[in-house]
């Protein structure tokens, strides 16, 4: 079969999997395959459509396609099921400092479900929104039971129109590659409670479906 041709098939037989919006398919200088791109909606998880990718093309043209080649983008907003109720609430931020030292401790509620984060560092002002920010993550990874790591990137308090906000960036390593998640929060009282608020608004959507994994 010309490689032409079983790139299209290839093409068209990735939109048929389930999940998948639209698909394109990058050819390298042999000719051969070397990227995929996938746009995909939100009611299976990354890991799920790449798999399935992988089974369709290998079962269907007998083409076994390396998984590290699919890149996967997701539109929100459909098929998330109880995504928005799944949500964590802020219940307590609490910062203590020892010298030199201080720590910050996160309660966070999931559904009636109480996990608290913790995070200690340098006792210096520009390090209290990372500390909040860890802790916030650390709660998260106590829920998940340890199956996802996070990394705090950064940490910017900003102003933007007219108001006080906090920017964070979060990492996580998954299987596929590292996904990257920005959010965001307005300044209403306790910034170091907007700093918590602005890395859940970073990561909830995908803690559905982390969960479900």
């Amino acid at each position: 079969m010309a490689e032409g041709s079983r790139i299209k098939e290839c093409d068209s037989l990735i939109r048929q999997v389930k999940g998948v919006i639209s698909s394109q398919i990058v050819k390298g200088k042999d000719g051969e395959i070397s990227e995929i791109h996938i746009l995909a909606d939100a009611s299976r998880s990354p890991k799920q459509v790449v798999r399935d990718i992988e089974s369709a093309v290998l079962v269907q043209l007998g083409v076994e396609l390396d998984h590290k080649k699919i890149s996967v983008a997701q539109l929100q907003g459909r098929d998330e099921g109880p995504a928005p109720n799944f949500r964590p609430r802020v219940e307590g931020v609490e910062f203590s400092t020892r010298g030199g030292r201080a720590e910050a401790r996160v309660s966070l509620d999931f559904g009636g479900e109480t996990y608290t984060g913790a995070a200690q560092g340098a006792n210096v002002m520009r390090n209290h929104l990372r500390l909040a920010a860890s802790a916030a993550l650390d709660a998260v990874e106590s829920y998940l039971g340890g199956t996802a790591h996070f990394m705090l990137e950064d940490v910017q308090k900003a102003r933007f129109s007219g108001r006080d906000i906090v920017l964070v960036c979060v990492s996580l390593l998954t299987p596929l590659g590292e996904e990257i998640f920005l959010g965001c929060a307005l300044i209403q009282g306790d910034d170091r409670e907007s700093a918590v608020k602005g890395t859940l608004d970073a990561i909830n959507r995908r803690l559905f479906l982390l969960k479900k994994e």
